[in-house]
């Protein structure tokens, strides 16, 4: 008995496994539309063989009936029609075309939100659907609506444009679809309408969406032909930032990186050339900034040091352009000791006078009259001895915490490491206060030395 059900059970394996085998291609049947015969099943359907023959007929029916109303301009009816499609039979092939057919509708409507709405419930529920590129296709196609033309409430009630939602569409375009050449396409086109959106009272939040976008086409699709174009809307972004010479010049260096990018990556373009004319504008301006500066301390500082470290970054940014010529005509002025023209202040209060370079300079001057420079550059180039790693280290410095009579503590070293050769500083070992600062051999004190100079130990 055991044999015989096992024996039945093998050979009802064998012929569902058959069946399968059989009737595979007639569970992704298609749906064609011919003008005269109306909706007709290609490849045959699953539900007929196992299910109600007579649900099947209704569903074709109805589709043909909604079909006809379609093209017959009787849209309400034709929806009533898909709706019913959909709802009863949602499982089968005639479910996710009566949708695509609601879409198109809803199209001609000029009801844009529920045609994108109603393709992207194909995408969601079903994946399979053979005519997908049509979807997406179509999904971009009511994004330029959205973005172009005027929608219709309840199709009949002309309504406000907003190219908002139509950046929402494209989003999705370009996130259905990403291997599809519509997704480059998408993120150019969002880019723009933010671009288009973009304005004072926006605090730059939609340029800066725009910039991303442009950036994702770079990073995602560098083979498309759009990529091109994103380099040189990235480069018009930032160029269309910069105030001028005197301001910030961090959008002026962005618009630069990304023409030349372009110039690299496309240099045989035939827009290569007014790039690298952009390019050269941006850079005069650019340079520009730094002649700005290095004025400012050559007539207004009485620094021509710092003028010329400007003026040099001028002509080293853009050696070819005004603002570099501007730069070295400066230069020349310094070169042969051209003053600056007297100021309003430097009439009434003499000279601007750069005290902290001053300083500098007094200190230097201090420390060479008392011979410090040549013992510090000897002592720093001086080599070790034998000796004095001959010598055995002395014993290890303990840190003593002492109070005096008022109840102040202060921090005193015993016994002190001394150099070799060097007896220990007066009171080492005994416990009395001692200077926060250990003197160390050979280094002089620190008010002889220039302010931006270490010591050398």
């Amino acid at each position: 008995m055991i044999h015989f059900s096992l024996r039945r059970l093998v050979r009802f394996g064998l012929a569902l496994a058959m069946a399968t085998t059989v009737l595979a291609p007639l569970a992704h049947a298609d749906l064609i539309w011919t003008p005269d015969g109306g909706w007709q099943v290609q490849g045959g359907v699953l539900a007929p063989l196992f299910g109600d023959l007579s649900a099947s007929k209704s569903a074709l029916e109805a589709m043909n009936k909604a079909k006809t109303a379609q093209d017959t301009g009787r849209y309400w009816s034709a929806l009533t029609q898909y709706n019913q499609v959909i709802s009863d039979f949602p499982g089968s092939v005639f479910a996710p075309e009566a949708l695509f057919q609601e879409s198109l509708i809803y199209i001609e409507r000029h009801q844009f939100e529920k045609a994108y709405d109603t393709l992207d419930r194909i995408i969601k529920r079903y994946p399979d659907y053979p005519n997908f590129n049509g979807i997406i296709r179509q999904e971009f196609r009511v994004a330029d609506l959205m973005s172009t033309e005027r929608p219709y409430l309840m199709g009949w009630v002309p309504w406000f444009k907003d190219p908002s939602l139509a950046v929402t569409f494209y989003e999705g375009v370009a996130k259905n679809a990403p291997a599809t050449e519509y997704a480059p396409m998408a993120l150019m086109k969002e880019a723009l309408l933010y671009l288009s959106m973009s304005g004072v009272l926006d605090n730059g939040e939609n340029a800066a969406k725009a910039i991303e976008a442009l950036k994702q086409l770079i990073n995602d699709y560098p083979q498309s032909m759009l990529a091109s174009n994103a380099y040189l809307e990235l480069a018009d972004i930032y160029a269309k930032l910069v105030i001028g010479p005197p301001y910030d010049q961090g959008s002026t260096r962005q618009s630069i990186r990304y023409l030349e990018d372009y110039l690299y990556f496309y240099k045989d373009s035939p827009d290569a050339p007014g790039a690298e004319k952009k390019r050269n504008d941006l850079l005069d301006t650019y340079a520009r900034s730094q002649v700005i500066l290095g004025d400012f301390y050559y007539y207004y500082r009485n620094s021509n040091r710092a003028a010329l470290i400007f003026y040099n970054q001028a002509i080293t940014l853009a050696p070819a352009s005004p603002a570099a010529t501007q730069a070295r005509a400066q230069i020349d002025k310094i070169r042969r000791r051209v003053p600056a023209p007297m100021t309003p202040y430097d009439i009434m209060f003499g000279r601007y006078k750069d005290h902290a370079l001053e300083k500098q300079y007094s200190d230097l001057a201090v420390a060479q009259e008392q011979g410090q420079i040549g013992q510090l550059t000897a002592q720093a180039f001086a080599s070790p001895t034998s000796q004095d790693f001959a010598e055995a280290p002395g014993p290890e410095v303990v840190e003593v915490i002492s109070a005096n009579s008022e109840g102040q503590t202060f921090d005193s070293f015993e016994p002190f490491l001394s150099s070799p050769g060097v007896p220990p500083p007066a009171g080492a070992g005994t416990g009395s206060p001692t200077p926060s600062t250990i003197p160390v051999q050979g280094t002089p004190p620190a008010s002889t030395l220039p302010p931006d100079r270490p010591l050398v130990r």
